[in-house]
């Protein structure tokens, strides 16, 4: 199941997409940088990201500086966190003090206020619409941002915990952020308040990286592979050789190369999504294993 996204603000994230698009500049290094919002992004952009102008600027300088730093005070609401000023426009010192005080991201900007609210607002119309929320494990296995999905029940968290003591990279469990970048790539990342955490069946709740150490996390990977846990039905038929190649996944549009791998009882899975991921590796170089023994039995036959 997959939802919209469009419920987290994250300031260092935002000044990283958006310092070409707004022209921005920080006024006091990373002050703030850290600062997140768990809020819809369009419904309450203007309570946690400030557009300032000409306007605000030239009150403020009306003002002594004492009845200065009580407006700067009292125009930025509790869950401000960030503020652009636009139209090539220099801070206060009573507004950067302010900001200090508060761990407020200040930006500077070159365009008209005006325009630099559309572009706000365009820019996370977008980004909204380029994010989802998708279920599964997401592990970085050989350097591929591998997403194990399948029925709950199935073995994933345990398989995905078993990858991990092997010395692969933990991303996400059950719940994976899926972002379209720019350069129309995939990528994967855990939402901030599951980040680290796991769940498995009988143990509860455990953090990954004070169990296995900083070295077993990835904060965030390319989505390279899907693998789907299916549940082995004896009486059916399944392709044994592995000419036949399923579907791709989509997610945003993007399609995913996918493989399904049939659970039973007695299966060592995460041996399995381990060999799957070295075999996806060499045939993205060039070698598929079914085709090389296809080739080799055509040549025993035409030589008979």
């Amino acid at each position: 199941m997959k939802n919209k996204v469009g419920s987290c603000f994250n300031v260092n994230n935002f000044y990283q997409e958006a310092k070409d698009i707004l022209k921005l500049r920080p006024a006091l290094m990373k002050v703030g940088f850290s600062r997140k919002v768990e809020r819809p992004f369009l419904r309450k952009l203007n309570s946690f990201l400030q557009i300032w102008g000409r306007k605000e600027i030239q009150h403020l300088e009306r003002l002594s500086s004492k009845e200065r730093a009580k407006s700067v005070g009292e125009k930025t609401k509790e869950e401000t966190v960030c503020i652009v000023l636009a139209d090539g426009l220099g801070f206060f010192p009573e507004i950067k003090e302010e900001a200090k005080k508060r761990g407020l991201a200040l930006f500077r900007s070159e365009l008209s206020q005006k325009e630099c609210r559309e572009r706000i607002r365009r820019f996370f119309r977008s980004a909204s619409s380029s994010q989802v929320l998708t279920s599964g494990e997401f592990l970085e296995i050989f350097g591929l941002g591998v997403l194990i999905r399948g029925d709950s029940g199935i073995g994933k968290s345990e398989s995905a915990l078993e990858l991990i003591s092997r010395g692969f990279r933990f991303v996400s469990d059950d719940v994976v952020l899926v972002k379209r970048e720019a350069d129309g790539k995939l990528t994967g990342s855990a939402p901030p308040l599951t980040r680290y955490f796991m769940e498995i069946r009988g143990l509860g709740i455990i953090n990954i990286k004070e169990i296995f150490g900083p070295k077993a996390i990835c904060r965030r990977a390319e989505i390279a592979l899907v693998i789907n846990l299916k549940k082995l039905y004896r009486r059916r038929e399944y392709d044994r050789i592995g000419l036949k190649f399923p579907e791709d996944y989509e997610i945003l549009g993007i399609k995913i190369p996918q493989i399904n791998i049939p659970v039973a009882p007695g299966r060592n899975i995460a041996t399995l999504i381990e060999v799957a991921c070295r075999a996806h590796i060499l045939k993205e170089r060039g070698y598929h294993a079914p085709l090389d023994l296809v080739r080799k039995l055509d040549r025993a036959l035409s030589f008979r």
